[in-house]
């Protein structure tokens, strides 16, 4: 399967524009062209584009992004390094997601008091009536 950028572009959500900055960044290895010189993408760069956005996503660096992609170019003998570079970021999500558990658990809190506040008001406000 073929697509062109417009079709990638619905295919993955993003933009022809950052597709285009991606390929820039040098961040979609082995992409082709066709004898017009347009870009063709095929299932590989199209998993590449999924995995680039899931990466930007959950946030890991451009630096990181490239690392593994540059990795990945030099084939099967960077693979634990690939592996090292991904878990490193898992653990930096799982951090993050433990700062998050813990924010999400302050605002629900809060919220609760400022409902309670919210429900003691209304209660005034009916008996002023």
């Amino acid at each position: 399967m073929h697509q062109t950028i417009k079709e990638a572009s619905a295919h993955t959500g993003l933009s022809a524009y950052t597709i285009r900055y991606y390929e820039r960044e040098g961040l979609i290895p082995f992409l082709a062209r066709d004898k017009n010189n347009n870009r063709i993408f095929d299932n590989d760069a199209l998993h590449w584009l999924e995995l680039l956005t899931c990466l930007r996503v959950t946030g890991m660096p451009l630096a990181k992004q490239k690392e593994i992609v540059e990795l990945t170019k030099c084939g099967d003998k960077t693979v634990t390094e690939r592996i090292a570079v991904l878990k490193e970021h898992q653990a930096d999500m799982y951090r993050r997601q433990a700062e998050l558990d813990r924010a999400f658990k302050k605002i629900e809190k809060k919220l609760a008091c400022y409902e309670e506040l919210e429900q003691e008001v209304n209660k005034r406000v009916n008996q002023l009536s």
